[in-house]
This record gives C-alpha cells, sequence and structure tokens, in this order.
C-alpha cells in the first residue's frame, strides 16, 4: 500500500516551478497562498489549472470568487514562496510586496514573473482537493529572469548545484 508519506517523497522528485495563487476573501482584501500544483491544461481556450486543499482559506475563497490569479515567482522572490506557504494566521515578519489588480478583479503580486488572470469555469472535487480550471483572460510578464524552483521539498536553483 502506498502511504501518504511515500508519495510525498516520491512526487518530491519532480522539480517544479512555485506559484502564489490570488483570491480575494469575503470582505475583498486580497488573499494568496503558495502553490506548485499548478499546470497549463490547453490552448484554446486558454485553461489552467490549480489544485487546493479543502482546509485552506484559499479554497472557499476561491470557490465564492470564481477568480483567481496565478503569479509565477522568479528567484528573487524565494521569500514571498515561504510567506504565503504558511496558514494566515502564521504569517509573521516583515515580507516587503505589493498588490496589483487585474481587469477582471484578480490580485496580482507585482513583480511575478508571469500573471494569469483566471475565470473559475470548472472544478472537480476528489480527495482532500479541489482541481480549480481556470479561463485566462489576461496575462502579463515582466522582464525575463529565473524562475523560483522547488526539488525535493526544498528551494532549488540549479546553477548552485
Amino acid at each position: 500500500m502506498v502511504t501518504k508519506e511515500s508519495f510525498r517523497a516520491a512526487v518530491a522528485h519532480f522539480a517544479t516551478g512555485v506559484t502564489i495563487i490570488t483570491t480575494i476573501d469575503d470582505e475583498g482584501v486580497p488573499h494568496a497562498m503558495t502553490a506548485n500544483s499548478f499546470t497549463s491544461v490547453c490552448l484554446e481556450p486558454p485553461v489552467v489549472l490549480v489544485c487546493v486543499a479543502h482546509g485552506t482559506h484559499t479554497h472557499g475563497y476561491l470557490e465564492r470568487a470564481g477568480r483567481y490569479g496565478v503569479n509565477i515567482l522568479r528567484q528573487e522572490q524565494e521569500e514571498l514562496g515561504v510567506y504565503f506557504a504558511k496558514r494566515p494566521e502564521d504569517r509573521v515578519g516583515d515580507v516587503d510586496y505589493s498588490y496589483g489588480t487585474s481587469d477582471g478583479g484578480a490580485p496580482s503580486l507585482d513583480n511575478a514573473m508571469v500573471f494569469f488572470d483566471c475565470k473559475v469555469v470548472g472544478s472537480h472535487v476528489y480527495g482532500d482537493h479541489t482541481i480549480f480550471l481556470g479561463e485566462v483572460e489576461e496575462i502579463r510578464q515582466n522582464d525575463a529572469s529565473t524562475p523560483l524552483m522547488f526539488y525535493r521539498s526544498r528551494w532549488y536553483n540549479p546553477a548552485t548545484e
């Protein structure tokens, strides 16, 4: 039988980029979480997906808002990745970041490498997560840089290996 621990250890061998998923909370305030469960789905229409655990604040906010942003982080934004990986009540310290807003209303992190504004067009509940399919309605790209990566349960920069 595959255990949660053995599965987690095995999938940790897949290097991923790091994103911050943004949405609006029930008071209209930007809310964010770190995620590496993000992928493109199709080109026409342009659709991406994110997987969000049911026990997170993000899950309920995203479900109600029907819109989310995907902010692909650059190498220099590791501090943001760490900060937003924590539950909101555990986020302490002075992390420097600011938001803009997309035309559709999704919060966009300033200086992210790439930002996608997505309207939820479908969802699928499986296990302890919901897969949210989002049609991309806006893309913003900043200057090219090195992406922040995650590999074997740690931040990863192949140039330093």
